[in-house]
């Protein structure tokens, strides 16, 4: 397999993989995001199954991050200045923010404690962090800033089609509204959205790759490649 097909593999499965776990994360997890810490913790203990899988789908979640470089590598991140900045803003905040995922694994050991009161400190404590809050600010900014820049450069190169683009711009202030307003299902909607235009990202990668291949096996059986032409 060649360098350029395990790329474009790899891509595909950031892009789609990542986005997936995240939906399905969202719709598995038993907390409500914006509760007080000891609602968190009583959630979390009540559906301890649901919390487990919950953390081991975040594994999987963190393919999010490589993803969005695939992303502004399909708005032509590096011809475009407003598709390398956004995917700058986008990628950046979330590397620094990736340790906010070990909240849930806290949620869930803080479940199985005995001392209830003790867990929920610790809990609260971790929720009120300054670096915590901090980060989670900074992320929130560049997640809904650089979204919006690649999804204005991928609207104006034509990449994806552009519903996908406008999927795109939306996905993370419908995901913000609905983890603000503690509604799951808007949340999920914002994710289902960020799937949609991965899923076309990806679809892109993929038909890249094809027409990559076609000149070059039509040259290897001596087949002049047709001139493409305008549409």
């Amino acid at each position: 397999m060649s360098s350029s097909k395990w790329r474009i593999a790899a891509g595909v499965a950031c892009l789609v993989g990542g986005s997936l776990a995240q939906l399905v994360q969202c719709l598995v997890t038993p907390v409500a995001q914006g509760d007080s810490a000891a609602d968190q913790v009583s959630q979390a203990a009540g559906h301890l199954s649901a919390m487990r899988l919950a953390v081991v789908l975040d594994v999987p979640l963190v393919l999010i991050i490589p993803a969005v470089l695939y992303v502004g590598v399909v708005a032509g991140a590096r011809a475009s200045r407003l598709a390398a900045v956004g995917t700058v803003l986008a990628f950046l905040p979330a590397v620094a923010a990736e340790f906010l995922l070990a909240g849930d694994a806290l949620l869930y050991e803080a479940a199985r404690q005995p001392d209830r009161a003790a867990a929920t400190s610790l809990v609260k404590a971790y929720l009120g962090n300054g670096v915590i809050g901090g980060l989670t600010v900074v992320y929130l900014i560049g997640h809904v800033i650089g979204f919006v820049l690649l999804a204005v450069a991928l609207w104006r190169v034509r990449a994806v089609p552009r519903w996908a683009a406008v999927a795109l711009g939306l996905s993370p202030v419908v995901e913000i509204a609905g983890a603000g307003s503690g509604t799951t299902a808007v949340t999920a909607v914002g994710y289902a959205l960020l799937v949609t235009a991965f899923g076309a990202c990806a679809a892109t990668l993929i038909r890249g790759r094809r027409e990559e291949i076609a000149p070059a096996s039509a040259q290897q059986s001596g087949i002049e490649p047709a001139v493409p032409t305008a549409r």
